[in-house]
């Protein structure tokens, strides 16, 4: 507990005295984030005026349009991938007191986001190991059974928090310091290994804050000031956990 309380206090100290820089972060993040949200629509637009030009109907049951809403998707999971990293690398830029400009925002977002989306489909892999045969167990044996439907969900949402609780470090150390994907996850379990009882309570912590920005009127103070307090303090206590390689040292 000692360690959750220090790292928050370090947190803590840093986001006050230097407010701004997490603020401006998180308005990059929120401003990017927009603007691929539109550049999404827009390409979906776009194919909807194709159609259009050559007298098709919108199907969204057909081959050609899935196909589409399939690509928009991958763009977006790739570049929020890449935002989420970009986000990373600014507050552990703020808590060196460094403001970052949107052009280096938005290149460290491209630059990184292969890096992230890697990470995260190891993750969603271990997640479908996990919970997938229970899926086709339960779709092919136990659904008339009741109550069959509730514990899967509640065996599917305990595994997701578990193994999202597990790559976070990585991503962590993959947008804030540049690791590579193999050297992230290293760390990143090797920093779970020696601190894994205090990150549990600090990863409650941050689940509730991502939670509450969702959340109307209150996701204003969460965006601009909680998320960046409990995220900064996750980077703290992982800085202090594991010796992070410069450039050139990574395995």
């Amino acid at each position: 507990m000692r360690g959750l309380i220090e790292s928050l206090k370090r947190s803590f100290n840093v986001v006050s005295k230097q407010p701004f820089l997490f603020v401006w972060s998180s308005l990059l993040y929120v401003f990017m984030f927009l603007l691929f949200s539109l550049a999404a629509i827009g390409l979906f637009l776009l194919y909807f005026l194709f159609l259009s030009i050559f007298g098709q109907e919108l199907n969204f049951e057909s081959i050609a349009t899935m196909g589409v809403i399939g690509i928009i998707g991958i763009l977006v999971v790739f570049f929020i991938n890449g935002l989420n990293m970009a986000l990373s690398m600014a507050y552990n830029s703020g808590i060196k007191r460094e403001k970052i400009s949107l052009t280096k925002f938005y290149s460290y977002a491209v630059d990184r986001a292969p890096t992230s989306l890697g990470i995260l489909l190891i993750r969603e892999l271990l997640w479908l190991l996990l919970v997938g045969p229970f899926i086709a167990l339960y779709m092919v044996y136990l659904e008339p059974y009741q109550y069959m439907d509730a514990l899967l969900a509640i065996y599917a949402i305990f595994i997701t928090f578990i193994i999202h609780m597990l790559f976070t470090p990585s991503f962590i150390l993959a947008g804030s310091f540049g690791t590579s994907i193999y050297s992230s996850i290293r760390l990143g379990f090797e920093f779970l290994r020696k601190r894994h009882v205090f990150f549990v309570g600090q990863y409650i912590l941050f689940a509730f804050v991502w939670l509450m920005n969702f959340v109307p009127f209150i996701q204003i103070a969460t965006i601009f000031f909680a998320y960046p307090l409990s995220y900064t303090s996750m980077i703290f206590m992982i800085k202090n956990a594991v010796k992070i390689p410069t450039d050139g040292d990574e395995d």
